[in-house]
């Protein structure tokens, strides 16, 4: 029987034929061997990791749920993966997006659609999917506070997310315009062309080292000229979600608030990145304090 796992990458569709011979006298495993050892030579590491998860909850279900005596060859599927840091912005630049007024003016309407966008995805957290499908009914009221209410399309948990002011007037600017939606409609891909634009446009333009795992090994990425990547290029619709995690930590919000906020799981692994890019940031600040407490402590014993 044949089988045909269609898996979209970050860059590109995987189109993956594994040849299960349930009926035939061939084993299945040494096709999925060679898709394996393509697999590992071509993409990234966690595009590979991705792809042996469906393949082994496929397998999974041939072995539980039908009960095909399939070996237990699938479950050697396995990558070694290095850690690498996520792109966020930092809290000074989310900042500048949301309350600098001569950014605003200089800016088309479509960038300004994407900026009103890009500022809403970086305060709620929610998975892109999450927040193009948001509609009114998902807005409750308690007194004078507004509150984001929804089941995350991923883990199905409900979740409930305070709404600032300015996250308020946005939704209110596009209220009745986008038919059943809260916000805007674009595509993923037009929206990541527009939050690079966007980001470009506000002048953070200075070269970000790209690194992925490859193989086990971090290896580093040039863009399409062959250069370093430029900070604004990284920047894509799932930066939204990353920011608004890494910010609320670094202001101070307790871990369980957050996780409960983005819907991670506890001890979810790809929580704690956030928190490590969260704790380098802090400590950084930690380190100018203590900076500049050296310098306070220079200059009243020079007065003395």
């Amino acid at each position: 029987m044949f089988v045909i796992f269609r898996l979209t990458g970050t860059n590109a569709n995987i189109l993956l034929f594994g040849f299960c011979t349930i009926y035939y006298n061939v084993p299945w495993f040494t096709h999925i061997a060679l898709v394996r050892r393509r697999c590992l030579g071509r993409y990234a590491d966690n595009t590979v990791n991705n792809v042996f998860k469906i393949i082994k909850i496929f397998f999974n279900y041939l072995q539980i749920e039908k009960a095909y005596s399939i070996g237990n060859y699938h479950k050697q599927f396995r990558v070694s993966l290095q850690n690498t840091t996520p792109t966020v912005l930092q809290v000074e630049q989310l900042h500048f997006l949301i309350s600098d007024i001569k950014f605003e003016e200089s800016l088309s309407y479509h960038l300004k659609r994407v900026k009103d966008i890009f500022v809403f995805g970086c305060t709620v957290a929610l998975r892109v999917s999450d927040l193009m499908k948001l509609q009114q009914k998902n807005i409750t009221t308690h007194g004078e506070e507004t509150y984001l209410s929804l089941f995350t399309q991923k883990t199905n948990a409900l979740i409930q997310i305070p709404l600032p002011n300015y996250a308020v007037e946005i939704l209110k600017k596009y209220k009745g315009k986008n038919g059943k939606y809260l916000l805007p409609r674009l595509s993923n891909t037009n929206l990541n062309i527009q939050i690079k634009k966007l980001i470009h446009k506000a002048g953070w333009d200075y070269s970000a080292v790209k690194v992925i795992s490859k193989q086990g090994k971090l290896v580093e990425l040039k863009n399409k000229n062959g250069n370093v990547w430029k900070f604004y290029e990284h920047i894509t619709a799932h930066t939204m979600r990353r920011t608004a995690i890494t910010t609320l930590l670094i202001l101070g919000v307790p871990e369980i608030i957050v996780r409960n906020v983005s819907g991670h799981a506890p001890g979810s692994k790809e929580f704690y990145k956030y928190v490590s890019i969260a704790q380098s940031y802090l400590n950084k600040e930690v380190k100018i304090a203590h900076q500049k407490l050296m310098l306070y402590t220079h200059e009243k014993e020079n007065k003395c």
